[in-house]
């Protein structure tokens, strides 16, 4: 069983330096509905269950996770940053369902990636040996996006992981398989409420 991450810990400084506004929790104009919901609901169409880590006590990120149809997983490390939150969804997932295979990855503030990329990096995922370290990925122009599938032989490398530095730099070593993907919606995520407009 592959499982989904929805890594959706962050605070977006950038978007607002005061923390008022949880960029997360921002509208997507095309659609009224909250950027976290779009990134849950499009990994949930694919995989079932998708589990989302936050950190602490966000009842509003959590309402709205649940109404994407994710599971939530409330993590006090992943206030540390990115790396620490996936570590402790690799974490939780092998101790609760020992028999995943691998994970596919997405960010939180990425709610224009389209549902089949996610369909195609599970695809891709499930064509290779677990025991092995492939990744799996969508690439526009020569640019690496999400969602990014990694079999199980990286669990330990990913449970490893500290403070803000993701799995980026494990995937140097990976066997990769590109998707060639046709639009920047793997790429697009949300920084400044410009990126809204």
């Amino acid at each position: 069983m592959i499982q989904g991450i929805l890594l959706a810990a962050g605070l977006g400084q950038r978007f607002d330096p005061s923390g008022e506004k949880d960029k997360l929790l921002q509208l997507r104009p095309d659609s009224g509905k909250p950027v976290l919901w779009h990134s849950g609901s499009t990994m949930c169409k694919v995989l079932p269950g998708t589990l989302a880590v936050i950190q602490g006590h966000q009842p509003k990120r959590v309402n709205c996770l649940f109404d994407a149809g994710c599971e939530v997983l409330i993590s006090p490390e992943a206030q540390h940053g990115m790396g620490s939150a996936l570590a402790a969804a690799v974490r939780h997932c092998l101790e609760r369902k020992p028999g995943t295979t691998g994970f596919v990855i997405s960010l939180g503030d990425m709610p224009w990636v389209p549902v089949e990329a996610v369909a195609r990096v599970h695809a891709e995922l499930l064509k290779v040996s677990t025991q092995e370290l492939h990744a799996v990925a969508p690439y526009f122009q020569g640019k690496r996006g999400h969602p990014v599938g990694l079999t199980r032989a990286w669990a330990g490398s990913l449970i490893a992981l500290q403070g803000d530095v993701g799995a980026k730099h494990l995937l140097r070593g990976a066997k990769m398989i590109a998707i060639d993907w046709p639009s920047a919606d793997v790429l697009q995520d949300v920084d400044v409420p410009e990126d809204l407009a």
